[in-house]
């Protein structure tokens, strides 16, 4: 029985192995042969009309003016007709509705005197345009800023307005391609500079995350719901990033997740990774450098969140090295008579040894699930019409097994003696609660794991 298990695993194993493009579970270098030179703070986005990602400006410590695309294998350094003055700490914000990446502020030299700029720009993947809006958010660079998918505005919070010893700005402010609005919101998270902040679909509210208040660095995490115009801070129960600034933060549609990177507290620069599904944050394992002030954008068509540049300490030192990553919770499960269920791998897919996965929040009276193994990910496809509402599938069923507990939680183990290296197998968990729904199954959130040797 167990040799027939193993052979059907290995069968979701081969099926994965042939399907390219599968994200990895741990930061990965790139080599591209051509890139931009080291630097921090530059403005970095995915463009569709260039197929990839774009990035402008930065400070190395010199400030430049290049804007340069990454295709996910390498970078090339473009020349359009016209382009903003060199200058970094600006963002660079795709706006889907209108099919442009808005540039708004930034700074131009390094001394304290000049303030940052007020500019808009716009990249409509050939050149750069110079926007006269009727009204601007004046001077500011280290702000917080996305594209709001409900509202359809690229939304900016907080920033530094100047390099002198002026607190940050607590302002929310809205552009629609004619002008920009300040927001009378509904609480606010207070003065912040060098938050980290991006829009999260699932929830349809912008999220912003640490930051400098103009005292100290942050832990806290606000939502923001750009039609009701309400700031709120989201209380997170359990582990969470400490509090940090300058690190950065996008969201991973491949796996429904907001991925956060990097940062700096009192204590020096962090190397750590965290994703946020909208109510929890998880840490990621993987091995990561210290590293503050860098660039990430996520690129749906290679399913990476990529990674450029910043400060890495040690051994403190401005890089211009590419990275890329995938995660590895994703996704949502759909609440049942004892809550949503919850999948979790308690150790590592790793050969030698034994990989388990943990079910929480069974129907207690029940505790049957069955686990879904599958090749490859599905983008969240919603099961209301099966009567499971609330429920979406996330990983294609190419193998079920199912799984007996107790007391509301069911444990699976498999013992790890073969395989290909780097081959990533993704999971969801299926659970009998008669009482939930119509059709009579909850579904949990997914995982996918990456095999390590």
């Amino acid at each position: 029985m167990r040799e027939c298990l193993t052979l059907r695993l290995w069968a979701v194993v081969a099926a994965a192995t042939s399907i390219a493009g599968l994200v990895p579970a741990q930061w990965v270098q790139e080599t591209p042969t051509s890139s931009p030179t080291a630097r921090v703070a530059a403005a970095m986005d995915f463009v569709p009309m260039n197929g990839g990602i774009v990035l402008f400006g930065g400070a190395a410590p010199l400030i430049n003016g290049e804007t340069w695309t990454f295709d996910g294998t390498n970078w090339t350094q473009l020349a359009p007709a016209t382009s903003p003055t060199a200058r970094f700490g600006a963002a660079l914000v795709m706006d889907y509705a209108r099919g442009v990446g808005v540039l708004y502020g930034g700074l131009a030299t390094n001394i304290s005197v000049p303030p940052p700029t007020s500019e808009t720009w716009e990249w409509d993947g050939a050149t750069w345009t110079l926007r006269t809006p009727t009204a601007n958010a004046g001077p500011r660079y280290r702000y917080g800023a996305c594209f709001d998918g409900v509202t359809g505005k690229v939304v900016m919070y907080g920033g530094a307005t100047s390099q002198l010893l002026i607190p940050p700005s607590n302002q929310t402010w809205e552009y629609d391609g004619t002008t920009w609005a300040q927001r009378t919101t509904t609480g606010n998270p207070g003065p912040r500079e060098r938050p980290a902040m991006c829009f999260h679909p699932g929830l349809g509210k912008a999220v912003l995350f640490g930051g400098t208040n103009g005292s100290g660095v942050t832990d806290q995490t606000w939502l923001y719901d750009g039609v009701a115009g309400t700031w709120t801070q989201v209380a997170i129960g359990g582990v969470h990033p400490s509090a940090r600034n300058a690190a950065q933060m996008v969201y991973d549609a491949a796996h429904g997740v907001c991925v956060l990177t990097g940062g700096q507290d009192s204590g020096g620069v962090l190397g750590d990774t965290w994703t946020f599904d909208g109510t929890k944050w998880a840490a990621l394992t993987t091995p990561s450098p210290t590293i503050r002030d860098h660039m990430l954008a996520f690129s749906p068509t290679t399913a990476q969140v990529v990674r450029f540049g910043g400060f890495v300490a040690p051994p403190n030192t401005t890089t211009n090295e590419t990275w890329s990553i995938g995660t590895a919770p994703y996704g949502g499960g759909c609440t049942g008579t004892n809550g949503a269920p919850t999948l979790a791998a308690t150790s590592a897919l790793q050969l030698g040894a034994s990989w388990t996965l943990n079910v929480g929040n069974l129907n207690p009276v029940l505790n049957l699930a069955f686990l879904v193994l599958g090749a490859a990910p599905v983008p969240g496809v919603d099961l209301a019409f099966l009567g499971m509402p609330g429920c979406a599938v996330y990983t294609t069923p190419d193998l079920l097994l199912d799984v007996v507990g107790a007391a509301g939680s069911a444990t699976w183990t498999w013992p790890v003696v073969a395989g290909p290296i780097g081959v990533s197998l993704y999971c969801q968990a299926l659970c009998l609660d008669p009482a939930a729904n119509t059709f009579g199954f909850t579904l949990s959130n997914a995982i996918y794991a990456t095999l390590d040797g």
